[in-house]
Order: structure tokens, then sequence, then C-alpha cells
């Protein structure tokens, strides 16, 4: 069953991710369902959370690099689910 979700966030940053997302070839939803279901594989955060001297801007290359390995571990997940 699908159902909807309603949150704020600020409008600069949804503007950036929309961008983001397009240029990966995926809508918004799309990226916070990837997100949502890292998070419940990973019974937690599927990144480190923690206090750290802020990194400079990430290179569009590294961003693509943490893209891909989001996909690939879903990938391995709907190839389980398939089996």
């Amino acid at each position: 069953m699908d159902t909807n979700m309603t949150f704020r966030m600020d409008s600069e940053i949804k503007a950036q991710m929309s961008a983001l997302c397009k240029e990966l070839g995926m809508t918004t939803s799309t990226a916070f369902n990837l997100f949502a279901n890292a998070f419940v594989r990973a019974k937690g955060m599927p990144f480190p959370v923690n206090i750290q001297e802020a990194e400079s801007t990430p290179t569009r290359a590294r961003m693509m690099a943490d893209a891909d390995q989001i996909l690939d571990q879903f990938a391995e997940d709907y190839r389980r689910m398939a089996e």
C-alpha cells in the first residue's frame, strides 16, 4: 500500500535537491524512497551523523559516486527480492 507524507524543508534545499535528482534521472519522491529503504535496511541513518568540520563543496564526481553506491545497494535488494 502506498502512503503520502508531508513535511517542511528549506525551499532552496528543495530546489537544489530537485535539480540534482533531475540530473540523476529520478524524482525527489524516488530519492526519498531510496533514503527510506536505506534507513530501514541500516536500522538507522544510512550514513554517519556526527559533528565535524564542514567539508568543502562536494564535487559532482563525489555526488555521482555516492548515488551509484546507493543504487548498487538497492539493485542487490531488488535482485534478492526477485529470487
